[in-house]
């Protein structure tokens, strides 16, 4: 759920960088640093996406037992990425990792 939610970010920084690149089409004086702003926001993005990714690879797969379906879980504390079922990750004897499940409340 918190890989989503970044990915959501990256993408309304995408959109953000657009209408302010776009803003600069109204405003000749302005287009110049405006289109730097709007690239470097996109940049930004591009790193967030590329972070994400990396991440993405590392994160262990587990079974939420709420819906029964395969999510990732990122740190201690996440929400299942299809019922955002609260899931809480411990680690056991052996090494494993086993779930504790939550409620679905916020």
């Amino acid at each position: 759920m918190k890989l989503n939610r970044l990915r959501n970010w990256a993408l309304g920084l995408i959109f953000l960088a657009f209408i302010v690149m776009y803003i600069g089409v109204f405003v000749p004086v302005l287009m110049p640093y405006l289109l730097i702003i709007g690239i470097i926001m996109i940049l930004i993005s591009v790193f967030i996406y590329f972070r994400v990714g990396a991440m993405s690879m590392q994160i262990p797969t587990l079974e939420c037992p709420h819906c029964h379906k395969k999510t990732k879980v990122l740190g201690v504390e996440d929400g299942c990425m299809y019922c955002q079922g609260l899931i809480q990750v411990e680690m056991a004897e052996d090494g494993g990792l086993y779930l504790i499940p939550r409620s679905k409340t916020t």
